[in-house]
């Protein structure tokens, strides 16, 4: 025989409110979320490091600190932590809600929360749990109804508002140590989604390491295979690589990658479809931030060390980085007395001989002296030690200079060069040190 066809009504969801939860409690938190009908509303506790409270959040469950929010929602029924330090307030709070309560362990037991489970530990009228739930909740009901109505003699909040301009993203206090910690990665991405939203582009990366290879550190965005390609580019020739593009889709967009120098590291900020009309700026002042920010930890990480710091590396730098140098060895002096010498040798007009000179000339020094060429015949050594320890670095660099005279086909003996130097062996030498690296970096 046929029969009419019928729904059958799903079970009612029911819906749970956990308070107080301590580590006993909280690791039946997975056993309770796999019981059939269950829906986990929201779960209370007295602090952050509150037991309930960190497992919410690791199971991404509504969770609160303020007993005011139990108000704002109907819960089926509540379950206290046994061990709550709270509990007679609590029990007394859920009975003027008319919510009964159980410890999660009862529930799991399933021991129903009957007249008899759900009792407070204090035996009093209604009306004294009445007033426990207003004390809990810090205040008055007719407060709590002055906070849910809106005050009409204010400003509706329909009312237009002047616009605010989206301030350009800055890294301040991004710390080095153990870099790249997990920190610094969350701020430095923090600090690549606004420069993203903000001048429409695509993806961005950051790239960083030392001498021997570069690594991702931060990245928002999908991979873009261009932008990939610009950054290997930007790192092997130490300059800025941009692409535009001409046609659409897409036009007008730009992808580039812009390489930095630290005194101890070296980096690739980069991005894909930037809008380079106006965004361009923003992505400089990121970089310039990079920079800074961590060549000023470098600088505060190496004085104990200078000249041995960390990642060093025989090259020419670039007169800004060989003048930091310089005020680093002023503050090692001032620490411990280390002895520097400054040199300045000026070659004479041999281009050919000047050129082979400074080819060979980072392997004949040691990895702690610095280089740097501000013009075509003028070479700055920085070099620490004792008067005596510079005998062996001038017999070094004639022999390389007679080495280069002769490859360039130049009849001996080579010329002469000038040699011009000026020691920091105690506190009155520092503002001679400063002058003259300021003149000589700047006079040709």
């Amino acid at each position: 025989m046929s029969t009419w066809p019928h729904d059958t009504a799903a079970p009612a969801t029911r819906r749970l409110l956990l308070i107080d939860l301590d580590w006993q409690d909280a690791d039946r938190l997975p056993e309770i979320l796999r019981q059939p009908g269950v829906s986990v509303r929201l779960v209370a506790g007295d602090g952050p490091q509150d037991p309930g409270v960190r497992m919410a959040d690791l199971c991404d469950l509504p969770r609160t600190l303020d007993l005011a929010d139990l108000t704002r929602e109907i819960f089926d029924l509540a379950l206290v932590g046994e061990r709550s330090s709270r509990r007679t307030q609590l029990e007394s709070l859920l009975v003027a809600l008319g919510t009964p309560c159980v410890t999660p362990e009862d529930y799991l037991r399933g021991i129903p929360a009957d007249g008899t489970s759900s009792m407070p530990g204090v035996d009093a009228p209604l009306t004294v749990h009445a007033a426990a739930l207003e004390q809990s909740l810090a205040g008055s009901v007719d407060a709590l109804i002055d906070d849910a109505i809106p005050d009409l003699a204010e400003p509706t909040p329909l009312a237009p508002r002047p616009v605010e301009t989206a301030p350009t993203p800055r890294i301040a206090n991004v710390s080095l140590a153990d870099f790249p910690s997990l920190e610094t990665r969350g701020h430095l991405e923090q600090a690549l989604k606004q420069l993203v939203s903000i001048t429409g582009a695509g993806s961005a990366e950051l790239h960083a390491g030392d001498r021997s290879h570069l690594k991702l550190v931060a990245q928002v965005g999908p991979e873009d295979r261009l932008l990939r390609g610009l950054i290997d580019l930007a790192n092997e020739m130490g300059t800025p690589q941009v692409v535009t593009r001409m046609s659409d889709p897409g036009k007008g967009l730009t992808w580039a990658a812009w390489p930095f120098r630290t005194m101890q590291r070296r980096g690739v900020l980069a991005g894909a479809g930037i809008d380079a009309r106006d965004g361009l700026g923003s992505w400089q002042n990121m970089l310039d931030d990079l920079r800074d920010t961590w060549d000023r930890e470098d600088r505060e990480r190496s004085v104990a060390s200078f000249p041995l710091t960390p990642g060093r590396e025989a090259r020419w730098l670039e007169p800004s980085s060989f003048r930091v140098r310089v005020d680093l060895a002023a503050d090692r002096h001032r620490r411990d007395g280390l002895r520097f010498e400054l040199h300045r040798l000026e070659f004479p007009d041999a281009p050919a001989a000047v050129e082979l000179l400074c080819e060979s000339l980072p392997a004949q020094l040691r990895d702690s002296d610095a280089l740097v060429r501000p013009f075509a015949h003028v070479v700055c050594l920085l070099a620490a030690g004792e008067p005596e320890s510079f005998a062996p670095l001038r017999k070094r660099l004639l022999q390389a200079w007679e080495a280069a005279w002769l490859a360039a086909g130049l009849a001996p003996p080579a010329a002469g060069f000038v040699d011009r130097h000026v020691a920091l062996a105690g506190p009155e030498d520092q503002d001679a040190l400063f002058t003259a690296a300021d003149v000589w970096l700047a006079e040709r």
